[in-house]
């Protein structure tokens, strides 16, 4: 695909949350009655949950932007899903398969098995269920029971996000921390879905409390916005687009809408800045091309959990800004990047989403850009380029 831009300008809705969609979707699956969810874009990661949940005998109906889930409350004797190559799927419904399951066969795609999730697994084997494998595809089967469940909280937000969702159906728990927590702002949206399903909790420095109810639908809601690919056209702006993303909301839980308070610190410290990526590992890689044209040197640290993403992030960042000719080194779990005339280029994607979507708003500077494996896209936004194409941008399909 080759991208020519000569201005990018005008309003795109920002598309709704794959992280809050994912949660409404699995905690109205075991809720007490139906729930119907709003979801203005369809990603691949959203439709394998829904594919996913299906198979585990919860009945869903789609009718353009809504979403009707009739919750299960019975166990199928065998189910088969494909979690395809999205990691929230996986981790999210491991701990809920046995409630809805007396065993189900899970499979998966790209790098997704070679994706931590050990120590999910590990808590798992404690609470009940075994498992046919140390890796996918294998084979779930047990019934699942409280433990005291422990996680460090550098690992992945997911496992902790995963216990918090099936806590109403074991009567509340608590989830012991061990080590400094990450992506909180990922917890915080997952104790926003169970308050919306009528269940509170409490994020702790050392441990998060789901505390004991049933999950009540509220009957209709509607997902918000997502600010980690919206983030993507306020960047573009920093580098010289006029763009209006509506559908925001300015007081969400998401921890990407820290992309404001970055892009207003980026503007005010143009000779060095430090930016600690790790509670917002999904700006990575559209920051380091802001900073790689406003800062004359910038430093993103703390990005090691990025390197098990769909692809070594750190890696393929490193080799898109490359690509376009900017003056880059990665040292450790760090990117160290200088002010860099960037240049046309072929850039490969990586089968990764966000080098996509990045390498495409780079056309604003470089007016032109070639991206291999562009599809990847559709694993978050699958409409992307039809936004694109509508702010002004010359999209060429090959």
């Amino acid at each position: 695909m080759k991208i020519k831009t000569d201005k990018l300008q005008g309003t795109v809705d920002a598309i709704s949350s794959k992280s809050f969609a994912h949660r409404f979707l699995i905690l109205a699956s075991v809720a007490d009655i139906d729930t119907t969810i709003i979801i203005n874009e369809f990603s691949n990661d959203i439709m394998t949950t829904i594919d996913c949940l299906r198979n585990l005998g919860v009945k869903i109906e789609i009718n353009e932007n809504e979403v009707t889930v009739h919750p299960s409350f019975f166990q199928k004797d065998v189910s088969d899903i494909n979690v395809n190559d999205s990691g929230s799927t996986l981790r999210f419904l491991l701990p809920l398969v046995s409630f809805l399951s007396q065993k189900t066969n899970v499979k998966c795609s790209g790098r997704l098995q070679d994706r931590p999730i050990k120590e999910l697994m590990d808590q798992l084997k404690l609470s009940g269920l075994t498992f046919s494998a140390d890796k996918l595809p294998f084979t779930v089967d047990g019934t699942f029971h409280k433990i005291d469940f422990e996680f460090p909280g550098d690992v992945s937000s997911q496992y902790i996000s995963a216990i918090m969702m099936i806590a109403p159906l074991i009567g509340g728990c608590e989830i012991k921390i061990t080590s400094k927590m990450e992506s909180t702002g990922y917890i915080k949206i997952t104790q926003e879905c169970l308050k919306t399903f009528g269940v509170d909790s409490e994020i702790l420095s050392d441990k998060v409390i789901v505390k004991p109810g049933a999950l009540k639908s509220p009957g209709r809601i509607c997902v918000e916005g997502d600010w980690s690919n919206a983030a993507f056209f306020l960047c573009a702006n920093a580098l010289g687009a006029d763009v209006n993303v509506e559908n925001l909301n300015y007081n969400s839980v998401q921890g990407d809408k820290k992309i404001v308070e970055l892009l207003g610190k980026i503007e005010n410290n143009k000779d060095y800045i430090e930016i600690d990526i790790s509670q917002t590992p999904d700006l990575f890689v559209i920051l380091g091309l802001v900073l790689s044209q406003k800062c004359e040197k910038s430093v993103i640290k703390n990005a090691n959990r990025l390197r098990l993403k769909e692809s070594d992030r750190i890696q393929s960042t490193y080799e898109m800004l490359k690509s376009f000719g900017v003056d880059c080194e990665i040292d450790g779990d760090n990117l160290l990047i200088n002010k860099s005339e960037i240049k046309p280029t072929v850039v490969n994607s990586f089968d990764d989403h966000r080098i996509v979507m990045a390498a495409a708003i780079a056309s604003v500077i470089t007016k032109e850009v070639e991206i291999k494996d562009w599809e990847a896209v559709n694993k978050s936004y699958p409409s992307f380029f039809e936004d694109l194409e509508r702010l002004g941008s010359n999209v060429i399909y090959r």
